[in-house]
Protein backbone atom coordinates (compact mmCIF):
# COMPACT_ATOMS: atom_id res chain seq x y z
CA UNK A 1 0.00 0.00 0.00
CA UNK A 2 1.36 3.37 -1.05
CA UNK A 3 1.67 5.55 1.98
CA UNK A 4 3.23 8.55 0.26
CA UNK A 5 1.42 11.77 1.11
CA UNK A 6 -0.54 13.55 -1.60
CA UNK A 7 1.27 16.42 -3.22
CA UNK A 8 0.29 19.75 -1.82
CA UNK A 9 -0.85 22.36 -4.39
CA UNK A 10 1.88 24.81 -5.16
CA UNK A 11 1.74 28.36 -3.85
CA UNK A 12 1.47 29.60 -7.45
CA UNK A 13 -1.65 27.52 -8.24
CA UNK A 14 -3.35 28.63 -5.01
CA UNK A 15 -2.58 32.24 -5.83
CA UNK A 16 -4.01 31.83 -9.31
CA UNK A 17 -7.28 30.42 -8.04
CA UNK A 18 -7.59 33.21 -5.45
CA UNK A 19 -7.03 35.82 -8.16
CA UNK A 20 -9.73 34.25 -10.31
CA UNK A 21 -12.15 34.24 -7.39
CA UNK A 22 -11.41 37.88 -6.66
CA UNK A 23 -11.98 38.74 -10.33
CA UNK A 24 -15.30 36.93 -10.29
CA UNK A 25 -16.40 38.80 -7.18
CA UNK A 26 -15.28 42.12 -8.67
CA UNK A 27 -17.14 41.41 -11.92
CA UNK A 28 -20.30 40.48 -10.04
CA UNK A 29 -20.11 43.65 -7.98
CA UNK A 30 -19.53 45.70 -11.12
CA UNK A 31 -22.45 44.07 -12.93
CA UNK A 32 -24.65 44.57 -9.88
CA UNK A 33 -23.67 48.23 -9.71
CA UNK A 34 -24.39 48.71 -13.40
CA UNK A 35 -27.75 47.02 -13.01
CA UNK A 36 -28.67 49.31 -10.11
CA UNK A 37 -27.49 52.33 -12.09
CA UNK A 38 -29.56 51.24 -15.06
CA UNK A 39 -32.65 50.79 -12.90
CA UNK A 40 -32.08 54.20 -11.31
CA UNK A 41 -31.77 55.83 -14.74
CA UNK A 42 -34.96 54.15 -15.91
CA UNK A 43 -36.75 55.33 -12.77
CA UNK A 44 -35.46 58.88 -13.15
CA UNK A 45 -36.30 58.90 -16.85
CA UNK A 46 -39.84 57.75 -16.13
CA UNK A 47 -40.30 60.48 -13.53
CA UNK A 48 -38.97 63.12 -15.93
CA UNK A 49 -41.34 61.92 -18.64
CA UNK A 50 -44.33 62.07 -16.30
CA UNK A 51 -43.23 65.51 -15.07
CA UNK A 52 -43.05 66.75 -18.65
CA UNK A 53 -46.53 65.47 -19.40
CA UNK A 54 -47.95 67.15 -16.29
CA UNK A 55 -46.20 70.41 -17.14
CA UNK A 56 -47.60 70.28 -20.67
CA UNK A 57 -51.10 69.82 -19.25
CA UNK A 58 -50.72 72.86 -16.98
CA UNK A 59 -49.31 74.92 -19.84
CA UNK A 60 -52.33 74.08 -21.99
CA UNK A 61 -54.61 75.58 -19.37
CA UNK A 62 -52.47 78.72 -19.17
CA UNK A 63 -52.56 79.14 -22.94
CA UNK A 64 -56.35 78.96 -22.86
CA UNK A 65 -56.65 81.41 -19.96
CA UNK A 66 -54.50 83.97 -21.78
CA UNK A 67 -57.16 84.21 -24.49
CA UNK A 68 -59.83 85.12 -21.92
CA UNK A 69 -60.42 88.08 -19.64
CA UNK A 70 -61.95 86.34 -16.63
CA UNK A 71 -60.42 84.32 -13.85
CA UNK A 72 -60.41 80.56 -14.54
CA UNK A 73 -63.30 78.55 -13.20
CA UNK A 74 -62.44 76.72 -9.97
CA UNK A 75 -62.50 73.22 -11.48
CA UNK A 76 -60.15 74.13 -14.33
CA UNK A 77 -57.83 75.95 -11.97
CA UNK A 78 -57.68 72.98 -9.59
CA UNK A 79 -56.79 70.59 -12.42
CA UNK A 80 -54.09 72.96 -13.71
CA UNK A 81 -52.67 73.56 -10.23
CA UNK A 82 -52.49 69.85 -9.50
CA UNK A 83 -50.76 69.20 -12.82
CA UNK A 84 -48.24 71.99 -12.23
CA UNK A 85 -47.55 70.76 -8.70
CA UNK A 86 -47.18 67.18 -9.96
CA UNK A 87 -44.56 68.31 -12.48
CA UNK A 88 -42.57 69.97 -9.68
CA UNK A 89 -42.87 66.94 -7.39
CA UNK A 90 -41.93 64.38 -10.03
CA UNK A 91 -38.87 66.09 -11.42
CA UNK A 92 -35.73 64.71 -9.70
CA UNK A 93 -34.27 68.15 -8.90
CA UNK A 94 -35.58 71.68 -8.52
CA UNK A 95 -36.70 72.77 -11.99
CA UNK A 96 -36.92 76.53 -12.43
CA UNK A 97 -39.25 76.29 -15.41
CA UNK A 98 -41.72 74.02 -13.63
CA UNK A 99 -41.61 76.10 -10.45
CA UNK A 100 -42.25 79.28 -12.43
CA UNK A 101 -45.19 77.64 -14.20
CA UNK A 102 -46.64 76.55 -10.85
CA UNK A 103 -46.38 80.12 -9.60
CA UNK A 104 -48.11 81.41 -12.72
CA UNK A 105 -51.00 78.97 -12.30
CA UNK A 106 -51.36 80.01 -8.66
CA UNK A 107 -51.27 83.70 -9.60
CA UNK A 108 -54.07 83.22 -12.13
CA UNK A 109 -56.55 81.96 -9.54
CA UNK A 110 -57.58 85.46 -8.40
CA UNK A 111 -55.65 87.80 -10.68
CA UNK A 112 -58.67 90.09 -11.13
CA UNK A 113 -58.88 90.94 -7.45
CA UNK A 114 -57.40 94.24 -6.22
CA UNK A 115 -53.82 94.54 -5.03
CA UNK A 116 -53.58 93.61 -1.36
CA UNK A 117 -57.00 91.93 -1.32
CA UNK A 118 -57.15 89.67 1.78
CA UNK A 119 -59.43 87.19 -0.01
CA UNK A 120 -56.73 86.56 -2.63
CA UNK A 121 -53.83 86.47 -0.20
CA UNK A 122 -53.48 82.68 0.05
CA UNK A 123 -53.11 82.09 -3.70
CA UNK A 124 -50.76 85.06 -4.04
CA UNK A 125 -48.56 83.88 -1.18
CA UNK A 126 -48.34 80.49 -2.86
CA UNK A 127 -47.39 82.15 -6.15
CA UNK A 128 -44.74 84.27 -4.45
CA UNK A 129 -43.19 81.24 -2.78
CA UNK A 130 -43.12 79.31 -6.06
CA UNK A 131 -41.41 82.23 -7.79
CA UNK A 132 -38.90 82.43 -4.94
CA UNK A 133 -38.05 78.78 -5.51
CA UNK A 134 -37.87 79.40 -9.26
CA UNK A 135 -35.28 82.18 -8.97
CA UNK A 136 -33.29 80.04 -6.54
CA UNK A 137 -33.26 77.18 -9.05
CA UNK A 138 -32.59 79.43 -12.05
CA UNK A 139 -31.14 82.73 -10.77
CA UNK A 140 -30.10 84.11 -14.17
CA UNK A 141 -33.57 83.89 -15.75
CA UNK A 142 -35.06 87.43 -15.86
CA UNK A 143 -38.69 86.37 -16.30
CA UNK A 144 -38.75 84.58 -12.96
CA UNK A 145 -37.52 87.77 -11.28
CA UNK A 146 -40.24 89.78 -13.04
CA UNK A 147 -42.85 87.31 -11.83
CA UNK A 148 -41.49 87.50 -8.30
CA UNK A 149 -41.66 91.31 -8.36
CA UNK A 150 -45.24 91.22 -9.68
CA UNK A 151 -46.30 88.73 -7.03
CA UNK A 152 -44.84 91.03 -4.36
CA UNK A 153 -46.78 93.95 -5.83
CA UNK A 154 -50.04 91.96 -5.67
CA UNK A 155 -49.34 91.36 -1.97
CA UNK A 156 -48.34 94.99 -1.35
CA UNK A 157 -44.95 93.70 -0.18
CA UNK A 158 -42.87 96.55 -1.59
CA UNK A 159 -39.78 95.69 0.42
CA UNK A 160 -36.12 94.90 -0.22
CA UNK A 161 -36.99 91.63 -1.96
CA UNK A 162 -39.29 93.54 -4.32
CA UNK A 163 -36.51 96.03 -5.09
CA UNK A 164 -34.02 93.22 -5.68
CA UNK A 165 -36.41 91.46 -8.06
CA UNK A 166 -36.80 94.65 -10.11
CA UNK A 167 -33.03 95.13 -10.32
CA UNK A 168 -32.29 91.53 -11.20
CA UNK A 169 -34.90 91.43 -13.95
CA UNK A 170 -33.54 94.62 -15.55
CA UNK A 171 -29.91 93.53 -15.28
CA UNK A 172 -30.50 90.01 -16.58
CA UNK A 173 -32.84 90.99 -19.43
CA UNK A 174 -31.35 94.23 -20.82
CA UNK A 175 -32.52 93.60 -24.40
CA UNK A 176 -35.77 91.74 -23.74
CA UNK A 177 -38.67 94.04 -24.55
CA UNK A 178 -41.22 91.88 -22.74
CA UNK A 179 -39.16 92.06 -19.56
CA UNK A 180 -39.01 95.86 -19.82
CA UNK A 181 -42.70 96.04 -20.64
CA UNK A 182 -43.58 94.16 -17.46
CA UNK A 183 -41.14 96.26 -15.44
CA UNK A 184 -42.79 99.42 -16.76
CA UNK A 185 -46.21 98.06 -15.75
CA UNK A 186 -45.00 97.17 -12.25
CA UNK A 187 -43.21 100.48 -11.83
CA UNK A 188 -46.12 102.61 -13.03
CA UNK A 189 -48.48 100.75 -10.70
CA UNK A 190 -46.20 101.13 -7.68
CA UNK A 191 -45.01 104.64 -8.66
CA UNK A 192 -46.16 106.52 -5.52
CA UNK A 193 -43.97 104.38 -3.24
CA UNK A 194 -40.91 104.03 -5.50
CA UNK A 195 -37.71 105.88 -4.74
CA UNK A 196 -35.98 108.11 -7.30
CA UNK A 197 -33.74 105.35 -8.66
CA UNK A 198 -36.68 102.96 -9.10
CA UNK A 199 -38.72 105.61 -10.88
CA UNK A 200 -35.82 106.30 -13.23
CA UNK A 201 -35.46 102.57 -13.93
CA UNK A 202 -39.20 102.38 -14.65
CA UNK A 203 -38.97 105.20 -17.18
CA UNK A 204 -35.89 103.60 -18.75
CA UNK A 205 -37.86 100.36 -19.23
CA UNK A 206 -40.83 102.26 -20.64
CA UNK A 207 -38.65 104.15 -23.12
CA UNK A 208 -36.95 100.95 -24.20
CA UNK A 209 -40.37 99.39 -24.81
CA UNK A 210 -41.60 102.39 -26.82
CA UNK A 211 -38.47 102.39 -28.95
CA UNK A 212 -38.63 98.64 -29.56
CA UNK A 213 -41.55 98.57 -32.01
CA UNK A 214 -44.83 100.37 -32.79
CA UNK A 215 -46.90 97.51 -31.34
CA UNK A 216 -44.95 97.45 -28.08
CA UNK A 217 -45.08 101.26 -27.95
CA UNK A 218 -48.88 101.21 -28.13
CA UNK A 219 -49.03 98.54 -25.43
CA UNK A 220 -46.76 100.60 -23.19
CA UNK A 221 -48.91 103.69 -23.64
CA UNK A 222 -52.02 101.68 -22.75
CA UNK A 223 -50.31 100.51 -19.56
CA UNK A 224 -49.39 104.10 -18.72
CA UNK A 225 -52.95 105.28 -19.37
CA UNK A 226 -54.41 102.46 -17.26
CA UNK A 227 -52.20 103.43 -14.32
CA UNK A 228 -52.64 107.17 -14.80
CA UNK A 229 -49.01 107.59 -15.80
CA UNK A 230 -49.44 108.61 -19.45
CA UNK A 231 -48.37 112.22 -18.85
CA UNK A 232 -45.27 111.04 -17.00
CA UNK A 233 -44.42 108.65 -19.80
CA UNK A 234 -44.97 111.24 -22.53
CA UNK A 235 -42.85 113.82 -20.72
CA UNK A 236 -39.99 111.32 -20.56
CA UNK A 237 -39.94 110.68 -24.34
CA UNK A 238 -38.01 112.88 -26.74
CA UNK A 239 -39.87 114.54 -29.61
CA UNK A 240 -38.26 112.35 -32.27
CA UNK A 241 -39.39 109.11 -30.61
CA UNK A 242 -42.90 110.47 -30.04
CA UNK A 243 -43.12 111.48 -33.67
CA UNK A 244 -41.73 108.17 -34.86
CA UNK A 245 -44.20 106.18 -32.80
CA UNK A 246 -47.07 108.67 -33.22
CA UNK A 247 -47.61 108.85 -29.47
CA UNK A 248 -48.45 111.68 -27.08
CA UNK A 249 -49.44 114.05 -29.88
Amino acid sequence: MNTQPLERPSRRSRSGRESKNEMCVTQKLLLGGLLLLGLALVFIGARMTLAGAASYQADAFLADWRTQTDEPNPQAWTIAQEAAQRAVNLYPVANGDYLERLGTVQAWQQFRQPYGDPAARASRLAARDSYRAAVEARPTWPYAWVHLAHSKLYLNELDDEFAQALRQAAELGPTRFDVHNRLAEIGFTAWPVLNAAQRQATLDSARFSVAYSPAVARKTLLIAEHTGMDDTLCNSLDDQLKSQRKLCQ
